[in-house]
C-alpha cells in the first residue's frame, strides 16, 4: 500500500482514559520506568472534537519509555465517568482492549516492583507453551481502572526477538490486546482497510491461564498480533474458544470518557485517504479529522476510527 493511499506508519502505544491520574503515573513512571514527556489541558472543544465526548476538561499526559518512542497516553476526563470498562480487569468480557504486555529481563524484580507500590498480582507466572516449542511465563497485575500488566519472561527464545530494550525489567510496550467475540472482521480491518500486516499468530491451551482469567475449563486460545514484532505496539485481538453469548460483550461500554483502556495510537501518512476507507467499509467514525498542536514537534492532524471490536483507533498524522 503506497503512502498515497494512506498508510500506518508506527503504532504507538494504548491510551487509557482514567479516574486516578496519580495512582496510573506510580504505575507507568515508578514501577514500569516511563517518564512523562508533556502534560497538556484540553478545554470542552479539543475533548469533544478529539475524544467524542462532552466534558469541560480533561488532563492529558504523554508518557514514553526511555529511549523509544513508544508509550502511553493517559487522559483524566472532568468530571470523572462512573463507568469502568473492565470492572476488575480479569475475565472474559469480549470487544474492549483487556491487557498491555511489557517483556521483562526479570521476572521476579518486576514482581516485587508491582508488589511494593501496591499492585495486586493476580498471577505471578503463568505458563505459556506454543505449538512451535516458544515458552514464557507471565506474571499479570491489575493497575488502577481495570487496565491489566503482564510482565512476560522468555524462557528458550530471546525477548530481543520481540523488543527493542531486552534487558530491562520492563521493556517498551511489547503489545496491547484483547478478546474478540468474532476474529474475521477485525482481522480484515486490520489487513485490507489499515493496511498492517500480522506479524504473530499463536494457538495454545494453558490450565495456568485458564485459571488467571477466572475459567474452569482449559481455553484454548487463538490470537493474531498485528504490526512489525519488534519496532511496533504490536495489536493482538485474541478469542478463548468460548461459545458466543456465555461472555460479557463490553464495546458500548469501551469508550471515552469511560475509565480503562479505550484504545490505541497509530501514527499515519495519507489520514484523509485511511479515513475515506473506513467509512466506504462502513466503520464508524467519532472523530473527524482535525488539527491540533499538542507538542513541540508540530501540528498534529487527528481521526479517530473504531474497529470491528469496538477499539478506538486514535489516526495522528504529524504536519512538520
Amino acid at each position: 500500500m503506497t503512502a498515497s493511499a494512506g498508510r500506518v506508519i508506527s503504532i504507538d502505544g494504548p491510551v487509557i482514559s482514567t479516574g486516578d491520574l496519580a495512582r496510573q503515573r506510580d504505575l507507568f513512571e515508578s514501577v514500569i520506568g516511563m517518564q512523562c514527556l508533556a502534560e497538556h489541558v484540553l478545554d470542552r472543544d479539543t475533548c469533544r472534537a478529539l475524544f467524542a465526548c462532552s466534558v469541560d476538561r480533561a488532563t492529558l499526559l504523554q508518557l514514553t519509555t526511555p529511549t523509544s518512542n513508544i508509550g502511553v497516553w493517559l487522559v483524566c476526563f472532568e468530571p470523572l465517568s462512573s463507568v469502568t470498562i473492565r470492572e476488575g480487569g480479569v475475565g472474559v468480557g469480549c470487544n474492549a482492549l483487556k491487557m498491555i504486555d511489557f517483556f521483562t529481563s526479570d521476572r521476579l524484580a518486576a514482581v516485587d516492583r508491582l508488589r511494593k507500590h501496591g499492585f495486586e498480582l493476580v498471577s505471578e507466572g503463568a505458563s505459556i507453551d506454543l505449538p512451535d516449542g516458544s515458552k514464557f511465563r507471565e506474571a499479570h497485575a491489575k493497575g488502577p481502572d481495570g487496565v491489566m500488566i503482564a510482565a512476560i519472561e522468555p524462557l528458550n527464545v530471546e525477548a530481543r526477538d520481540f523488543v527493542t530494550l531486552a534487558d530491562r525489567v520492563f521493556s517498551e510496550v511489547q503489545s496491547s490486546s484483547g478478546p474478540v467475540s468474532d476474529f474475521e472482521p477485525v482481522k480484515i480491518f486490520y489487513e485490507q482497510i489499515l493496511g498492517i500486516s500480522m506479524g504473530l499468530h499463536y494457538e495454545f491451551a494453558s490450565e495456568s491461564f485458564s485459571r488467571m482469567v477466572g475459567v474452569e475449563q482449559t481455553l484454548t486460545i487463538r490470537a493474531n498480533n498485528y504490526g512489525r514484532v519488534i519496532e511496533d505496539v504490536m495489536l493482538g485481538i485474541i478469542h478463548y474458544g468460548l461459545p458466543a453469548g456465555t461472555y460479557e460483550d463490553l464495546r458500548e461500554r469501551a469508550r471515552p470518557p469511560h475509565r480503562g483502556i479505550v484504545g490505541v495510537r497509530l501514527t499515519v501518512s495519507g489520514l484523509d485517504r485511511i479515513v475515506t476507507r473506513c467509512l466506504e467499509a462502513g466503520l464508524e467514525i467519532p472523530c473527524t479529522p482535525i488539527s491540533l498542536r499538542l507538542d513541540e514537534s508540530g501540528t498534529l492532524r487527528a481521526a479517530v476510527v473504531r474497529a470491528p471490536h469496538g477499539v478506538w483507533h486514535w489516526l495522528i498524522e504529524r504536519q512538520g
